[in-house]
């Protein structure tokens, strides 16, 4: 069936770029071109904006084919072939040892492409690629279609139905920020005790920064920037001294989050039966996302 839903053409880093050698030169000089900002929140959303567009380009142009592999395997097996009747030429052998490379380049690509998808986290980056990865990240790709949301006692198929009740939902339950009045002071609490440490409010450290990236699942999902921990550990020579900027701004309380602080609303699908789910928008008055409507949209 046919859909009019719109869907952004959303930007994900794949950790896959990183074993490809010309990723890196290509993309990291449009970081170091990104235009300045007196803002440092400004400044780092520049980079990541220009970053993003060079890395766009680069995927786009860099496409490998999808008989790569099949065809590299194909020539492997021909010269061997050939070497077991006569002696290769040179131009034979830097030709099979260029497919060799090339191929086994391809396969990790591969792998830490589906593994990136598979989110199936007893598998190793090291191990075979099966099919098995193919299945766990179809599976979740599938399992996050909702076809249905009930909100108030109504189904809701449509996308923009969809989209006002979710809407309304939200903004009813969130509220209008308030305000905040302290009738005392935080440095009155510790007047009668020994100074605490300076410690846990000294500003950061360059070591104590990229440590906590080092120590990020560099295969978690990406933010809504597009870009994961396993791009800031990788290009961390050239994008450490704007983190630094941003995190010591952070520190002295002078910056715009505003400009990178985005998130992401995410609907669980519910798996109720069709008659089970009318029964409980009966009786429930808050939204519930059903993926298994008869009527997909």
């Amino acid at each position: 069936m046919s859909s009019f839903i719109p869907k952004s053409n959303l930007f994900r880093f794949e950790r896959s770029w990183l074993l490809n050698a010309s990723f890196l030169p290509s993309v990291l000089p449009a970081w170091l071109s990104a235009p300045q900002c007196s803002d440092t929140a400004g400044k780092l959303a520049a980079c990541l904006k220009v970053t993003r567009a060079a890395a766009k380009t680069w995927s786009w142009r860099n496409r490998a084919p999808p008989q790569l592999i099949p065809n590299c395997k194909f020539i492997i097996e021909l010269l061997d072939f050939f070497e077991e009747q006569r002696s290769l030429s040179s131009d034979e052998l830097q030709t099979r040892e260029t497919c060799k490379h090339r191929l086994t380049s391809a396969i990790k690509e591969r792998a830490a492409f589906w593994k990136q998808r598979s989110k199936f986290k007893a598998i190793k980056e090291s191990d075979a690629n099966t099919a098995f990865h193919h299945a766990q990240a179809t599976v979740r790709h599938r399992s996050n279609q909702i076809r249905a949301v009930g909100c108030q006692g109504q189904l809701f198929t449509n996308h923009d139905a969809k989209m006002t009740a979710l809407s309304d939902f939200f903004a009813s339950i969130i509220g209008q920020p308030g305000e905040s009045t302290w009738h005392f002071h935080a440095d009155t609490l510790y007047s009668n005790v020994s100074q605490p440490s300076q410690a846990p409010v000294a500003p950061f450290a360059e070591e104590e920064i990229k440590s906590a990236l080092v120590s990020m699942n560099r295969n978690s999902a990406p933010g809504p920037d597009g870009f994961g921990p396993a791009f800031y550990v990788a290009t961390w020579a050239t994008v450490k001294n704007q983190v630094i900027e941003f995190m010591n701004a952070f520190h002295i309380d002078d910056v715009q989050l505003e400009r990178i602080n985005r998130s992401y609303m995410v609907l669980i699908p519910a798996n109720l039966p069709a008659k089970l789910l009318s029964q409980n928008l009966g009786k429930n008055s808050h939204c519930q996302a059903s993926k298994r409507d008869p009527q997909p949209h």
